[in-house]
């Protein structure tokens, strides 16, 4: 039967035949395939973020975004859909080739920190808010979406962005006091360079639908600038995660204690059949199942057996003391694992008895 050489395999025959040696195969020594023990790295693109860190940096903007939606809504009078699309290191001239040529730009001071950023709304949702703001809703058929934003859109779509950076302000508040201020806004990618082209970049891409129309805005935060704050940022994420989850602990206990159950202490009892109850008469004398004299009691809660207990006079009023607790689910566990075991020996016996019933008749019949 043919053997099939694995992909391994065929790539080692490749590089001997391109180097001109002989291919000598044996039955005696096969080929061995050789797994590769390195990974590709590009030094262009080198991986300065940890997952901690894209999934901490991820949750800040997530966040950010549940007020953000609210007032744009409101600014709009539409409703408004904002999703986190994407967050991505790159290089700065990546950034830059993969926006359109003409687009919204705006580059921010980041005091105290040093640098700039850069926030991007393309065609495909600039022109719709700047119609929304204008109060006609509706992009008109005719116009070009490609073309550069006018003087006096510039200004109008201004109030969109200074919410924006007040929300952005608020969210990395928790971070940092880190100052937004826009000091330039442009029309063309190519007029705006804040670093070099081979700097590396955290690309937070937002996805904003308006009336089933649909953009992008990109926020472009050169990694040099910021990557002091991300360390913090992690510790931030978790530390609120640690605290949410112990608020909710707290939540759920605080509910609890104020439950009320319904408690009630089981001196005697006996177990009547209906026709003796039926029959029951004036003076008659019930007798129950216990020892008059034994002071122990069961102690019913939400009418579920859960403690034994002893009664008495504790200050002069009725009492009763904890004593044990009776764990009937564990008991009945254990006895199904007990009934389990039983039935899965007598099984076994049974196939075991088969088995030498089975060889005796084989035996028999061979000599017989």
């Amino acid at each position: 039967m043919a053997e099939f050489l694995s992909q391994d395999e065929i790539d080692a025959l490749l590089d001997i035949a391109e180097q001109g040696d002989d291919i000598e195969v044996t039955n005696d020594e096969p080929i061995v395939s050789k797994e590769k023990n390195y990974s590709i790295y590009d030094f262009k693109k080198p991986n300065r973020i940890s997952n901690e860190q894209f999934k901490a940096f991820s949750s800040l903007h997530d966040k950010m975004l549940r007020d953000l939606i609210t007032d744009l809504s409101a600014m709009l009078r539409k409703i408004v859909d904002i999703k986190l699309y994407s967050i991505e290191q790159m290089t700065y001239g990546e950034f830059i080739l993969s926006i359109p040529q003409l687009t919204s730009l705006n580059t921010l001071s980041i005091k105290p920190l040093e640098g700039r950023i850069v926030i991007e709304c393309n065609p495909g949702i600039s022109h719709k808010i700047i119609a929304e703001l204008l109060g006609s809703g509706a992009v008109a058929s005719s116009d070009n979406l490609d073309r550069e934003l006018t003087e006096i859109e510039v200004e109008i779509f201004d109030h969109f962005y200074q919410m924006f950076v007040k929300h952005m302000e608020k969210a990395w508040k928790e971070i940092s006091t880190i100052n937004f201020h826009i000091e330039s806004r442009d029309t063309n990618a190519n007029a705006i360079q804040i670093i070099s082209d081979h700097e590396i970049v955290l690309l937070v891409v937002l996805e904003i639908t308006i009336d089933e129309e649909s953009g992008f805005l990109s926020v472009c935060y050169p990694i040099s600038y910021i990557e002091n704050l991300l360390n913090k940022i992690v510790e931030k994420m978790f530390s609120e995660a640690v605290n949410k989850k112990a608020s909710r602990r707290q939540d759920i206990t605080t509910l609890l204690a104020g439950a009320k159950m319904k408690m009630e202490a089981m001196l005697a009892e006996t177990e009547l059949s209906v026709s003796e109850l039926l029959d029951l008469q004036v003076d008659d004398i019930i007798v129950f199942s216990k020892n008059a004299s034994s002071s122990s009691s069961k102690i019913y809660i939400n009418n579920k057996e859960k403690f034994l207990a002893s009664s008495g006079i504790s200050n002069n009023r009725k009492a009763i003391q904890i004593m044990s607790n009776l764990d009937h689910e564990k008991q009945e566990t254990l006895e199904a694992l007990r009934s389990i075991r039983k039935d899965r020996d007598i099984k076994s016996k049974a196939a075991t008895e088969n088995i030498h019933r089975l060889l005796k008749e084989k035996e028999a019949a061979k000599y017989g």
